[in-house]
């Protein structure tokens, strides 16, 4: 707390009164006879109240007053007057921003209990700023750990994002283990998915999102008989057709499950709805369907087209997806899908490719990511493990290694290369 005043008066008796008067109250009291050494002071010195005689030598009071609130603008200002000056009132009240006038002679009582409430409201002031410039301080400091954490959940969140999409990748090589059929569609209807709806502008979490719905559409499948999976849909009796019809639900009710992949499940559900509303499970139509499963059903029905016995060439299963635009399918995802396929290889465009590449055999040692595989890759117990055609990545390669300590493959991985020109 601050408790120093300054007196300022060119009469020395004048100064020696009102000294005693405060520092009988406990105040420290400075003592300047004019207003230039009462400045210096004040330069040197945090005041708390300065008293000033109006009428000085070289700087009268009005002045005097006026630069003390420059140099120290929280500091209460008295003027001190023994005359009835109204212009000096006047001028000391605009120029000086005077607190209070204090007449000559004055009574002790009154300036001690006006000296007293001055001094609280000076300190009062310099506690609030002092407290304004902490809580700025701090409300700074605080953004700037927020940010920090911010970015530090952002990081977390995305890896722990990337590490639960790894797990749905997995789950999507589990359900080819059980059932090669059903995985390798999934996962090629997952991977056109995922680049049409990123041709698409889709944004990268719900990319994502329909990626892993792709991936597990079919995952209340696994399970049905294989000879009712290749069968077509005319030779199923009506238990068998219930089987398919019942696969969005049961599917969606599987991966709803895992609370992260609720979502997802609702995606699901939908991938079997048609645009005008003939679908099922639900009936929908246009924009009521999800357009995760609008993209889905587009990527499927070409899939399907293209790997069913016989499979159908590219090109006719371009015309068998256009010509159900409006109908079974989104005209928009039919239109975007058209462009997109341009970068799908048709069969003669795989054949040349194989054509091309020469089958080397590697040890499981020497799987290098990129490498494709040219023959399905089996385990002494005749597990299949990756379907000809997969490309290894690191994750990939690391489960074939894990998967042979445990049932070693059996012989060499044969795997595609580009013979040198």
């Amino acid at each position: 707390m601050n408790n120093s005043i300054m007196v300022v008066d060119d009469e020395r008796n004048i100064l020696n009164s009102l000294f005693r008067v405060f520092k009988m109250e406990g105040y420290n009291v400075l003592m300047a006879e004019s207003g230039k050494a009462g400045l210096e002071l004040l330069r040197h010195n945090s005041v708390a109240v300065v008293i000033s005689d109006y009428r000085m030598p070289d700087m009268d009071g009005v002045e005097f007053l006026n630069n003390v609130k420059g140099i120290a603008p929280d500091t209460v200002r008295f003027m001190l007057t023994g005359y009835a000056d109204t212009k000096a009132v006047i001028s000391a009240i605009n120029t000086g921003e005077v607190y209070r006038f204090v007449t000559k002679p004055w009574d002790d009582g009154e300036l001690k209990s006006a000296i007293h409430a001055a001094v609280e409201r000076f300190n009062l002031v310099e506690e609030n700023r002092r407290l304004a410039e902490l809580t700025k301080r701090q409300n700074a400091l605080l953004v700037e750990v927020n940010q920090g954490l911010e970015a530090k959940v952002e990081e977390k969140t995305k890896k722990i994002r990337e590490g639960f999409f790894s797990f749905v990748g997995l789950y999507g090589d589990i359900i080819e283990l059980h059932d090669r059929y059903i995985g390798g569609h999934s996962k090629r209807v997952a991977s056109t998915t995922k680049g049409l709806a990123s041709a698409m502008g889709m944004a990268a979490p719900d990319v994502d999102l329909v990626w892993a719905a792709a991936l597990l559409h079919n995952i209340g499948l696994v399970g049905v008989p294989r000879e009712v999976l290749d069968a077509e849909e005319d030779g199923l009796s009506e238990s068998e057709k219930a089987l398919f019809r019942n696969n969005p639900a049961l599917s969606q009710e599987i991966v709803s499950k895992i609370g992260m992949l609720r979502q997802v499940g609702v995606v699901i559900r939908s991938h079997m709805e048609h645009f005008d509303g003939r679908g099922y499970p639900d009936g929908l139509k246009k924009e009521e369907i999800h357009p995760g499963a609008r993209i889905i059903s587009v990527c499927k029905a070409y899939d399907s087209l293209r790997h069913r016995r016989p499979a159908m060439p590219h090109s006719d299963a371009l015309a068998k997806i256009e010509s159900e635009r409006g109908r079974m399918f989104d005209p928009a995802v039919v239109d975007a899908f058209i462009g997109y396929a341009a970068d799908i290889k048709d069969d003669s465009t795989d054949d040349q490719a194989s054509a091309s590449s020469v089958v080397m055999p590697v040890g499981v040692a020497g799987l290098k990511p990129g490498m494709v595989l040219a023959k399905d890759l089996t385990t002494s117990k005749g597990r299949l493990l990756v379907t000809k055609g997969t490309e290894f990545s690191e994750a990939l390669i690391e489960k074939v290694r894990n998967f042979n300590r445990i049932d070693p493959i059996s012989g060499p991985v044969h795997v595609l290369i580009q013979p040198a020109c």
